[in-house]
């Protein structure tokens, strides 16, 4: 039999237990909460950073991309939507003719830890519109206009590549146009040229925006098509995207030089992201047997141009333009 003190002593020392075990669970899901908020937190904070760096070295890649592929095209600005480890972002564009900002397009971009960048629907389609004279002329293929503001798109014309005898030429449109009309054309030339004798051939008054380099490896890869009434294959016209080149930045205050995509060149292989394999093939065409490429080995098969309708009336007869495409046109004021 428990003696009455011991049976006391044994209802303490439960009451101690319990009361410990109380503390104990207090003091555990405290720490568990603690614990969680500072990893959610962390975690929170981790994402962001790293999901940030993804969309600036994303986004890097494209800017590079798009400083030589992009005639005429500058930045507008960029939206981004952060997501875990993923995300979108969206890169608007503008041209300038003249003085005159011309909004151009948005590219939809989509990036997460495995594919970097790709894009959504396809990004950027053109407006494809039936113009009667090529239809009448059985063109191949139609004019292109921008789809978000319904401005013509600059075609270009390889030299030495066989097209049918389908090419076209816009220089005789400007005598239809008010003269006071500022426009962008692509002048596509004979043969390939530096950008020395391009400045020193092309009439004055004539705005040099951007110049066509000549990046084409194997030019008989373009000359595709082939129909029942040609045997020989033949090739369409470069679309403005299917280009690369150079041209002015900051609104023209620096004057573009053949350094400059070089630079470019440069940057993209050191950064090894998606476009790596396209900068590689370019290097490689322009270096040929050398270490590396330099000014001499940029070669240019146009120019871009802008100027009134009058000024650029100054291109006819010249033997070094092989065809001018109209880009965007605009009014003064």
């Amino acid at each position: 039999m428990t003696a009455p003190w011991e049976q006391k002593d044994d209802q303490n020392l439960s009451k101690v237990i319990k009361k410990a075990k109380r503390k104990t669970m207090i003091r555990n899901t405290i720490i568990s909460l603690v614990v969680t908020v500072l990893v959610l937190f962390g975690g929170m904070l981790g994402n962001a950073h790293l999901t940030s760096w993804l969309a600036m070295r994303g986004l890097d890649e494209e800017r590079i991309m798009m400083k030589i592929s992009s005639p005429n095209l500058q930045e507008l600005r960029t939206e981004l939507d952060l997501g875990f480890l993923s995300g979108k972002v969206e890169l608007s564009t503008y041209k300038v003719v003249e003085g005159v900002p011309i909004v151009w397009d948005t590219k939809k971009l989509y990036f997460d830890m495995g594919s970097r960048f790709s894009l959504l629907n396809r990004g950027y389609s053109s407006i494809n519109v039936p113009d009667p004279v090529m239809t009448q002329q059985n063109y191949e293929y139609y004019r292109g206009y921008n789809s978000q503001n319904g401005q013509r798109e600059m075609m270009f014309y390889v030299p030495g590549v066989n097209y049918n005898e389908k090419v076209l030429n816009d220089l005789p449109s400007l005598e239809q146009m008010e003269p006071g009309k500022f426009v962008e054309m692509a002048v596509s030339f004979d043969k390939s040229y530096t950008q020395v004798e391009v400045e020193k051939m092309l009439p004055a008054g004539l705005t040099q925006t951007w110049y066509w380099v000549d990046t084409y490896d194997n030019k008989k890869n373009l000359e595709f098509i082939r129909n029942d009434s040609n045997p020989n294959k033949y090739a369409l016209p470069e679309s403005a995207r299917q280009v690369y080149g150079y041209g002015g930045e900051w609104e023209g205050l620096f004057k573009p030089k053949p350094e400059d995509f070089l630079q470019s060149l440069t940057y993209g292989l050191q950064m090894k992201g998606k476009h790596y394999g396209e900068f590689e093939r370019i290097s490689n065409y322009l270096k040929k047997d050398k270490a590396a490429p330099d000014a001499s080995d940029v070669q240019l098969l146009g120019v871009v141009v802008t100027g009134t309708a009058k000024e650029l009336q100054s291109l006819k007869g010249k033997p070094y333009v092989n065809t001018a495409v109209l880009g965007a046109i605009v009014d003064k004021y």
